[in-house]
């Protein structure tokens, strides 16, 4: 908990929980101390409630909390769908690949990813060449000693 308000407010939500009164859960410190034993504990209760379902009840009770999204949660949501917040595009190695698309949105000046990402060392001329400086020369002994 990010301070005693919303440990507070947690609490509440829990039912006030005996087990929350303890000394060890007193102050931001000492929950962060006995980390793993809170972690278990409020686990006990969190494990009655779908993810998004739990979300938005401590979200309304003052607690800031988020679903952990795996891979596949963040492919099928809905608001990241109609975002478009994953753009499918051709790697040449690779075929098709999902990348993330930016995330602002421009009316005047709209952006799209075009690209998907390089492979290992395709661009090391552009980075250490234009960007760096380096000659040719100095590119090409960081080649032959294995470096690059």
């Amino acid at each position: 908990m990010g301070n005693d308000e919303e440990w507070k407010a947690l609490c509440k939500v829990m039912g006030d929980p005996e087990w929350a009164k303890d000394e060890k859960f007193s102050d931001p410190f000492l929950r962060w101390l006995n980390q793993e034993e809170l972690d278990r504990l409020i686990e006990t209760w969190t494990v009655n409630y779908d993810c998004l379902e739990l979300m938005k009840i401590l979200q309304e009770a003052g607690v800031a909390a988020m679903p952990s999204f795996n891979t596949k949660d963040l492919a099928e949501d809905p608001h990241l769908k109609e975002r478009k917040a994953f753009s499918l595009l051709e790697h040449p190695k690779f075929g098709k690949y999902y990348v993330l698309s930016p995330p602002w949105r421009l009316s005047d000046t709209p952006v799209e990813a075009t690209k998907c990402f390089p492979d290992i060392g395709e661009d090391n001329r552009y980075v250490l060449g234009e960007l760096l400086g380096m000659s040719d020369e100095e590119i090409e002994e960081l080649r032959e000693r294995g470096v690059i």
